[in-house]
């Protein structure tokens, strides 16, 4: 009966009492939201638009240019210099002003005003489209001129008459192009000025309905508030009642830094039992923060009794927002508790009726189960975050290559745990660990990224970095491995549960492998079978993209030669670290290429073939800077290694060698592609294990070539690997 009672008499939340409040505030978010976005949406349209704008003055410019340029070179046939520079900006400009011109008409990317890559999109307005029909019209036989100008030239052949030829178009278009560029700039304009206007209009709109749902809740809430005041009184007379039930600790100070007289119950539960009433704050805090604390606390308090400063300005600044204390027990132990003190003005009235401050009161709140929730929640996420991660490089990976790469993630991990447990008798001994566990990592690492498996990539690049430390360290000892020990622990875990994942993902392998596989625009060019050869024009392009780099991989017989699967994984690997060099090492910045009259977009060839019934060569080649010779030898120079003057006599063939060294490296810096001086060490080691050879020619400024000759090692079934 009395448990009815209880419960008829227990206070309910009246939501109809708020449900106007939760409206309006709710609508008022909405509305915020709704026009944030909408600003965020028109925002990149107009920045999208400027970017427009911004080329179709530069055609405008460039139109300008050459004009003036095509008369420079007609009055510049007896300057050879002068007329070379004025050619070489003619070029530049045309090129510049077809590209551009394209890009408005048909879209596509294009370079900007500093050298960047843009995307326009085709223009759609009327005007705009108009003025670009056009300049089109007038540009093609201009641009045949040109061309034709450009083309005696570089052939060394009459010029004169083609050159007048351009200078004609350049004075009888050369108006009527600059005007339909104005026509096309001018439409621009137009649609970013009406997608300007909507914005405001928007913006109008959505503030004004704003304000009328803010003046709706403020109406409820004074309502509210005169409602409040009836209890006021009440609630007055219930202060005591409510010092013994709070939940948070309370107590007063003055301006002499004295607690007062009363305080809250809960307030020995907090701080442990002793006698409050009187005692110095000082000393209430001297055994549970630092003395530094305790005295920037005291300057906190005294900055709260200045009535010229105000409290909201230096709320930051409360140094006891969150201490961690160790309390006395009376065991003799100590109790950890995580405490957040808060502090207030407390205001009287003087004779004259004006406010003062009187006290500062001080709430005390024991927030050790919310600081253990948040660490919790903080692992929980972190958790979350990594299982989101593996899922979604679990996704884009072929459910077939995943597996393959499960198992030989297994074995290189029994691998390395043999090379832990092999006993080492001599310091050399313990120093070829770690050589030899890295070239099993850097393999390891390798084969992820080509799989766009980031965890792994960056959990094997964590563990590179731990063996160069010890790789370098003198006094290395079979206990400093302790550290790769437990990094390889929580990688062989973090591996497992992949390998669980994809068991719980079998539906999905199911499907995937009993479907059609949808068509790979990056495909490497000659793979006619799902074998894995595929994945390399992803962890080319993952590559290139981070060094900054724009890259074509030709790629040609790498699924034409039945090969055993293991002896395939090691000829993968060769692959993987050849592509790495040539994009980090060979390939250039576009910026650079461009430089050397080069195509932006370098070029790596990468072919299989097989030379006889025996055997097969392998070969890679890019059209890159080719071998930095003086910069091998400025490496070799700063390792100490060899004699500076013994350096000085090397021929490049020898230079050339040390590229295969342990540990050497002409990267500047170490990341996740390059500095580590392994890759190619793995690659002589895998070439000489299969007794085979390898051959590299290069032509500073324009190829590289690595060819390798390898015996042919049939697969023992007929079954190919599952992609």
């Amino acid at each position: 009966m009395s448990q009815n009672i209880d419960s008829q008499h227990k206070p309910r939340f009246d939501f109809g009492k708020y449900k106007g409040i939760i409206i309006s505030v709710a609508l008022f978010l909405l509305l915020d939201a709704s026009v944030l976005l909408f600003n965020f949406y028109v925002s990149f349209e107009i920045a999208d638009d400027a970017v427009g704008v911004n080329l179709a003055g530069r055609q405008r410019m460039l139109s300008q240019r050459m004009a003036k340029t095509l008369f420079v070179l007609d009055a510049s046939r007896d300057d050879p210099a002068g007329f070379k520079t004025a050619f070489d900006e003619l070029q530049l400009s045309k090129g510049l002003f077809d590209e551009t011109l394209n890009g408005f008409i048909n879209g596509g990317v294009v370079r900007g005003a500093g050298k960047e890559v843009v995307t326009l999109e085709p223009v759609t307005n009327r005007l705009g489209k108009d003025s670009l029909q056009n300049t089109l019209l007038l540009w093609q036989p201009y641009k045949s001129a040109v061309e034709q100008l450009t083309t005696d030239v570089q052939n060394n052949l009459p010029y004169e008459s083609s050159l007048v030829a351009a200078v004609t178009m350049a004075r009888t278009h050369n108006l009527a192009m600059l005007s339909s560029m104005n026509d096309l700039t001018v439409s621009l304009e137009q649609v970013a000025a009406s997608k300007a206007t909507r914005l405001r209009i928007i913006q109008t709109v959505g503030i004004s309905l704003a304000i009328i749902n803010f003046l709706f809740i403020m109406f409820h809430f004074v309502r509210q508030l005169r409602d409040s005041d009836k209890v006021i009184e009440k609630a007055r007379r219930e202060t005591t009642e409510i010092l013994e039930t709070v939940n948070e600790g309370l107590f007063l100070i003055d301006k002499d830094l004295i607690l007062g007289e009363q305080h809250s119950a809960r307030l020995v539960d907090v701080l442990g039992p002793q006698e409050f009433a009187g005692k110095s704050f000082q000393a209430l805090l001297e055994n549970i923060v630092s003395e530094k604390d305790a005295e920037t606390a005291r300057g906190f308090i005294e900055l709260l009794f200045d009535p010229k400063v105000k409290e909201k300005l230096i709320g930051d600044l409360n140094p006891l927002s969150l201490v961690e204390v160790n309390i006395a027990q009376s065991n003799g132990g100590f109790l950890t508790k995580h405490l957040q003190f808060s502090f207030a003005r407390a205001y009287q009235k003087d004779d004259d009726g004006a406010q003062k401050i009187s006290h500062v009161l001080v709430t005390v709140l024991d927030i050790t189960e919310q600081v253990k929730l948040e660490r919790a929640l903080n692992e929980s996420r972190k958790h979350n975050e990594s299982q989101l991660e593996m899922i979604t490089g679990l996704l884009h990976t072929h459910p077939g290559l995943l597996k393959e790469f499960i198992a030989n993630s297994f074995n290189c991990f029994n691998r390395v745990n043999n090379i832990l447990r092999q006993p080492a008798k001599t310091s050399q001994a313990v120093r070829d660990k770690a050589t030899s566990i890295f070239r099993e990592i850097h393999n390891f690492k390798g084969e992820a990224a080509s799989l766009k498996l980031d965890f792994f990539e960056t959990a094997a690049h964590k563990m590179e970095d731990t063996l160069a430390l010890l790789r370098d360290k003198r006094d290395l000892s079979g206990n400093d491995y302790l550290g790769l020990t437990v990094q390889l622990e929580s990688l062989i875990s973090y591996t497992q549960q992949v390998e669980h994942l994809t068991e719980k993902l079998g539906q999905f392998a199911v499907v995937s492998s009993n479907s059609p596989r949808p068509v790979n625009n990056k495909q490497v060019t000659g793979s006619r079978r799902s074998d894995g050869w595929e994945r390399l024009e992803d962890f080319v392009q993952n590559i290139a993209m981070r060094n900054g780099k724009m890259v074509k991989l030709v790629a040609s017989g790498l699924s034409e030669i039945d090969l055993d699967s293991e002896y395939q994984k090691k000829l993968k690997d060769i692959c993987i670290q050849l592509l790495r060099n040539a994009v980090v090492h060979g390939i250039e910045t576009p910026r650079d290429r461009e430089l050397s009259e080069k195509p932006i977009v370098g070029r790596i060839d990468l072919r299989l073939a097989k030379v006889s019934e025996t055997e097969m060569e392998l070969t890679v080649m890019d059209d890159g800077q080719g071998l930095d010779y003086d910069a091998i030898r400025s490496k070799a120079l700063s390792s100490g290694k060899w004699p500076e003057d013994e350096i000085e006599s090397w021929t490049n063939k020898h230079l050339l060698g040390l590229i295969f060294h342990d540990g050497f490296s002409t990267a500047a810096e170490v990341n996740k592609d390059a500095g580590r001086g392994v890759g190619m060490e793995a690659v002589m080691n895998h070439v000489l294990a299969q007794r085979g050879k390898i051959s590299v020619s290069s032509r500073s400024g324009r190829h590289c070539r690595f060819v390798i000759t390898l015996p042919i090692v049939h697969t023992n079934s007929s079954e190919e690997i599952a992609a």
